[in-house]
């Protein structure tokens, strides 16, 4: 039948705003013909009664007036409050009928009630999280579910400022910051939290700490979701029919990971993982939280997947573990120098010679010490051609010894040191994929001994 003039309307929950749930539905209840002014005088009239009270409740009974900033933010307090009690309700319809029919004080103390309910049930959970916290050098892991919800709990007050957060909630969940606030927040946070780390905890923290060290040996100090990277790893190696505990992808099957997916349409993509998450679930590598949990953030994995393979960066999204803890330690030693009289009598016989092979092929045979390399670079006015000629014959561990000393133009000063940067530029921008992720892997274990 159709709708006549007037008649209430079906309300639509997609259009009420999460934060600002109450303000929301009374519009749109007002909009729908659902409210009444004569109900939205009432309520208005025992929101301000409500807002006298808790202000005078604030200052104790000393004042009888509050700033109006600390008004606002009562009131705001006082709707987020409202807010919890009326999304309690089955549907917006009734929610409003509650509202028409109930005083705004007795909702705002039911809601009171579901705030403190919420704040036990958060506690349980940041509880349940710490008895079997994932063990990481990530800084940013423990200090947020340890120190920082501790820190909300200490300063949160549910009577004046329940809509106040208080902490930054620094580790970034793979959901996303929850588009709530108050405790909402929290409660909704540390179920994210709860997801991940009951995932992670399937896995020895080794195997995980390779992993993201495959990502950056800086991923310790680092506000970096783990969890992500885990679960991609597990599945990658599934798909690729390998035992997932080990997160331990080659090169070679990353590879076969891009292969597959850049032939495969969303869609795909997503049955390809929703397989992939079935055997990890009979392999118990997938708690109840979790696989609730995958269901929400798998279209950020399949967009993130589809990105990496535009971008022909697969390989930073399916990593392959790195082992720092095998790498020798390189260190820049400067050998021991010729003597004044053996330099000085080099840097003649280079000076005299002409042609730019023979002076490099005399370099090799009489220079073993990189510091003697490199006032030689400095004193033997070598040309542009000549540098580059030199650089390129150098061993690599040689070549990375003097990158190390030039990382950048800012350590460029002298005319002699742009010539010799400029080689080492030339000569890095030739290197092959694995010559470079080697010289990069060597660069950044390096130890530098300087000249005192």
């Amino acid at each position: 039948m159709a709708e006549t003039l007037g008649s209430p309307r079906v309300m639509d929950a997609n259009q009420l705003n999460p934060r600002a749930y109450a303000e929301s539905l009374i519009r749109q209840a007002l909009s729908c013909h659902l409210l009444s002014e004569e109900d939205w005088n009432r309520i208005q009239g025992e929101l301000f009664v409500l807002l006298a009270a808790q202000c005078d409740k604030w200052t104790r009974g000393e004042s009888s007036s509050v700033p109006i900033e600390t008004a606002q933010e009562i009131m705001t307090s006082i709707l987020f409050v409202l807010s919890l009690q009326l999304k309690s309700s089955p549907s917006p319809e009734q929610a409003v009928a509650m509202l028409k029919s109930g005083q705004v004080k007795a909702l705002f103390e039911s809601g009171l009630q579901i705030v403190h309910r919420k704040m036990n049930v958060a506690r349980q959970l940041q509880q349940k999280i710490m008895n079997d916290l994932l063990e990481t050098p990530n800084v940013f892991y423990r200090s947020t579910l340890v120190d920082g919800i501790n820190g909300f709990f200490q300063l949160y007050r549910p009577q004046f400022a329940a809509h106040e957060i208080h902490i930054t909630a620094d580790y970034p969940v793979l959901a996303g910051r929850p588009e709530l606030d108050g405790i909402e927040m929290i409660e909704q946070y540390l179920r994210c939290l709860e997801a991940e780390n009951a995932f992670c905890t399937c896995f020895a923290p080794q195997a995980i700490h390779h992993l993201l060290c495959g990502l950056t040996q800086d991923y310790r100090s680092a506000p970096v979701n783990l969890f992500e990277y885990v679960m991609l790893s597990a599945l990658g190696l599934v798909m690729v029919k390998r035992n997932p505990r080990g997160l331990n992808l080659s090169c070679a099957e990353v590879k076969k990971l891009h292969l597959f997916f850049e032939r495969r349409s969303e869609k795909e993509i997503a049955s390809a993982l929703e397989k992939a998450a079935l055997l990890l679930n009979r392999q118990s590598l997938l708690p109840d939280s979790t696989r609730q949990y995958l269901s929400v953030t798998l279209p950020k994995l399949i967009s993130a997947i589809q990105n990496a393979v535009c971008m022909k960066t697969l390989d930073k999204l399916f990593l392959v573990p790195a082992y720092p803890e095998r790498e020798t330690k390189r260190f820049i030693d400067y050998g021991e120098q010729m003597d004044n009289s053996r330099y000085q009598k080099l840097v003649e016989r280079i000076l005299q010679i002409d042609q730019s092979e023979r002076k490099v092929d005399l370099v090799f045979r009489e220079v073993h010490a990189l510091a003697d390399l490199l006032d030689l670079l400095s004193d033997a006015a070598f040309s542009q051609e000549e540098e580059e000629l030199l650089v390129d014959r150098l061993p690599l561990s040689a070549f990375v010894a003097l990158l190390a000393q030039y990382p950048d133009e800012a350590f460029v000063q002298r005319e002699s040191d742009q010539r010799l940067f400029r080689a080492l530029t030339h000569r890095k921008q030739r290197l092959s994929a694995a010559e470079r992720q080697q010289v990069e892997q060597a660069l950044s274990s390096i130890e530098k001994e300087f000249f005192q």
